[in-house]
């Protein structure tokens, strides 16, 4: 069977399983699902079974369902649909590296593990130190760290942050403040 014919039966088959799947679950795993099959190059082409517990399992590492839920284990998963826990584990290692996939991944995981990503607490000083946020007003303050130097966060700055930097003559306190906005 060609690989893009085996959408449909792959997301059939995972939605039949006896999993308690949330709406953002669901809707989440449908836009992996949709984004693994549009990919063109480094897919796997495996069976219809090992891809449908792969990209459960995938969804699962992301989320860190098996956690809390035993439903969502590898074991488990495994089980349900037939095969060995460690083609599913092999599988998902090829699929999460063809997309690129890290845990909390915010294109596939659910909202509430995005946000509790811990990555977000840590900033890239431009001389390639990482600092967690509460350090900076720290390092700023002992002189570590120049006013006029930002951070390099993960997302660009925009026009709106811009606006609400520092100004000349403010007080120490106030560029301080201004600066962690």
């Amino acid at each position: 069977m060609n690989f893009k014919k085996k959408e449909k039966p792959v997301t059939e088959l995972i939605f039949c399983l006896n999993i308690e799947y949330t709406q953002e679950d669901k809707m989440q795993l449908s836009k992996l699902i949709q984004s693994y099959f549009r990919k063109r190059t480094n897919y796997v082409n495996s069976s219809m079974e090992n891809l449908a517990g792969a990209l459960l399992w995938v969804y699962s590492r992301i989320n860190f369902l098996f956690e809390n839920d035993e439903s969502w284990s590898q074991q488990s998963i495994a089980g349900m649909i037939g095969i060995k826990p460690k083609t599913i584990s092999n599988t998902a290692s090829r699929i999460m590296d063809s997309l690129n996939i890290d845990v909390f991944d915010e294109r596939f995981a659910r909202k509430e593990i995005v946000d509790k990503d811990p990555r977000k607490d840590f900033l890239m000083m431009p001389s390639g130190f990482i600092v967690h946020k509460d350090q900076i007003k720290d390092l700023l303050i002992n002189g570590l760290a120049k006013r006029d130097q930002k951070p390099i966060e993960k997302e660009e700055v925009s026009s709106d942050e811009n606006k609400n930097s520092p100004k000349q003559g403010d007080n120490k306190n106030k560029k301080l403040n201004n600066y962690f906005k």
